[in-house]
């Protein structure tokens, strides 16, 4: 038995070694994005630059898994030299720093979004890359079966290591106390993803094509799942929109927004379903298959009608977003796939991935791409609606000087925030007759992040176009805010001040912890608390109360931390009492125009009637 373990292992590292000699750039990319991973992690307080480095390098390399791989298959595929296979590493390698160089420094939704169809397209462009001759149409299925059925063993294997190790883990802490950082949990499932599922995956990717194009085999297990879980699946989503379709014929109105999606879903549940049954199509005892893959494209067509029906009514009232792009892109590709299907002679099933990578990186990065389109679209629906509401004249932004209707005001807050959110302000500088990148520096000032940014930039921009925003976010950008007065130190030293009328001198500090204090001014007893940005001084006879905000307000108007006591002296007036208040030193936030009082210091004087 040892030496069968013996063996096993050894053959284990072996066959481990011959798969990172197959694709030694592969396993560098994928190790070297999951060591980026776990140092993000472990990054709890780091600087911004070094977060922003780790995050492109986590994007750069998880690009670089799927465009190693595919160069590795191009590789084989025309069987280049040594020399030949470097080049396609250098090549590789140069497109990776210049993808790095060009993604900015905070990644936000645009970047996200485009990364994710750059990875789409690679990984359906490692799907064909060995196979872009028309012929061996079985061997590029086989090698996608493959693929596929690799994906899933990878995954399980995967799966089931993390939780036999979690458990290992577990029953360490629990029988001999062993403590472990809860991150350990985490980070066991990104080490074990992005090298062992990625390296166990390598190890069963086929090459040799002119084998894969003589194999017939087709998994029992597979035809199983198709036939008796999928189709059904698919055939059940038929008739549910089928159903919908002839109700919108009878009751003749515009079909709703989500039936976009359940489209989008029949349709690649029964694309995805017509490719794992191709070879198998046309045999004899499958007679439903054959059924199916006849009918499907004619079934798909009038449904195609549907979901551009829904997309058009979605953009003809609300114009276009990145989404509704995507929507659109695969609707027309859809449509464009049905037809080739239906009236080509050839039915080539490589023409879906060669397709669908080309419009995914056509809507990531071509001259029309969906953030160029989206932005364009909903910059030419918010001029109309200025214009039409009297905001704009001659090409500028004029403030509305009678109110704007509440559907318009959300129309336009609505815009607002969405070009805020993904593209800035920058095509709106034309409409202004003052600098806007000027004007909003100071306002800016203390915001910090770009999106923070942004976002006192679209509350000004709102103003001036004198709209209020009835459509802003649900967690709005807070600003700290600190002001001292002239001379005050914040270290405890010995003052003298005179009393100048008053009978006495108080110095407090309150904040939201520490709220009151009770005072003993020689047998007068006086009570200050603090509470929602309200000091309330409380004696036996009245009350008096100081509201803060007023004077925040008044602070917030001009630059700079450091006040004048005239700016931060208040004086109240009772049948008792006379105080006059001088706050030294008061700091908080601020979340539009609301103000939050964190901690006050004063001193006040008292005079007792």
């Amino acid at each position: 038995m040892p030496l069968l373990n013996n063996v096993s292992l050894r053959q284990l590292w072996v066959r481990a070694q011959h798969t990172f000699l197959r694709f030694p750039m592969v396993l560098l990319s994928a190790v070297t994005g999951t060591v980026a991973v776990l140092y993000l992690i472990e990054l709890e307080y780091g600087s911004d630059e070094k977060r922003e480095f780790l995050g492109k390098l986590v994007f750069v390399n998880s690009a670089g898994i799927i465009l190693f791989f595919t160069l590795e298959l191009l590789v084989r595929r025309y069987r280049l030299s040594l020399q030949g296979r470097f080049l396609t590493w250098l090549g590789g390698t140069l497109f990776l720093v210049l993808y790095y160089f060009i993604l900015p420094e905070e990644l936000e939704a645009k970047q996200v979004l485009r990364h994710l169809a750059l990875v789409l397209a690679l990984h359906l462009v490692a799907s064909y890359a060995m196979f872009l001759n028309r012929r061996e149409e079985n061997a590029f299925w086989q090698f996608n079966k493959a693929l596929f059925l690799r994906v899933l063993t990878s995954a399980l294997y995967t799966g089931v290591l993390y939780i036999g190790l979690v458990i290992a883990i577990v029953g360490l802490n629990l029988l001999f106390s062993i403590k472990v950082n809860d991150k350990i949990y985490f980070e066991l499932w990104v080490v074990l993803v992005g090298v062992f599922n990625t390296w166990f995956f390598l190890a069963g990717v086929p090459l040799n094509t002119r084998g894969l194009e003589r194999t017939t085999d087709y998994p029992k297990g597979l035809k199983v799942f198709t036939q008796f879980v999928l189709l059904p699946l698919v055939t059940l989503y038929l008739l549910i929109l089928y159903a919908y379709l002839g109700k919108i014929v009878v009751q003749w109105e515009w079909p709703y927004g989500w039936v976009s999606v359940l489209v989008l879903s029949f349709s690649i549940a029964g694309i995805l379903s017509l490719l794992l049954i191709h070879p198998i199509r046309n045999k004899a005892g499958n007679a439903w298959m054959q059924t199916f893959s006849r009918w499907f494209y004619r079934a798909l067509f009038p449904l195609t009608i549907l979901l551009a029906l829904a997309i058009w009514r979605r953009i003809s009232e609300y114009g276009i977003t990145e989404e509704r792009y995507v929507v659109l892109a695969l609707a027309i590709w859809l449509l464009v796939t049905v037809l080739y299907f239906l009236f080509s002679k050839s039915k080539n099933i490589k023409f879906i991935p060669v397709t669908l990578s080309l419009i995914a990186l056509l809507a990531a990065f071509g001259p029309v791409n969906m953030f160029v389109v989206s932005e364009w679209s909903q910059v030419s629906r918010l001029r109309s609606l200025l214009q039409e509401h009297g905001v704009m004249q001659e090409g500028k932004v004029v403030p509305a000087d009678k109110p704007v209707s509440p559907e318009a005001r959300a129309e336009i807050s609505s815009i607002v925030n969405y070009l805020y959110k993904n593209h800035g302000f920058d095509r709106l500088q034309g409409w202004f007759k003052t600098d806007l990148k000027r004007e909003f520096e100071k306002a800016t000032a203390d915001a910090g992040s770009e999106w923070a940014r942004k976002s006192v930039v679209r509350d000004k921009l709102l103003e001036q176009m004198g709209v209020e925003d009835t459509d802003a976010p649900r967690t709005p950008v807070t600003r700290n805010f600190r002001f001292v007065l002239n001379g005050y130190e914040s270290e405890a030293k010995s003052e003298v001040y005179a009393l100048a009328g008053y009978d006495f001198a108080a110095q407090l500090l309150l904040s939201q912890s520490m709220s009151r204090h009770d005072l003993e001014l020689g047998e007068f007893p006086l009570i200050v608390s603090f509470d929602d940005n309200t000091l309330t001084f409380r004696s036996e006879e009245e009350t008096l109360d100081l509201d803060l905000t007023g004077m925040l307000e008044k602070l917030q108007e001009r630059e700079g931390n450091i006040r004048a006591k005239s700016e931060l002296t208040s004086t109240l007036r009772g049948r008792e009492l006379k105080l006059q208040v001088v706050v030294q030193d008061i700091n908080g936030s601020q979340r539009r125009k609301e103000f939050t009082t964190h901690e006050v210091k004063l001193l006040i004087f008292v005079k007792i009637r």
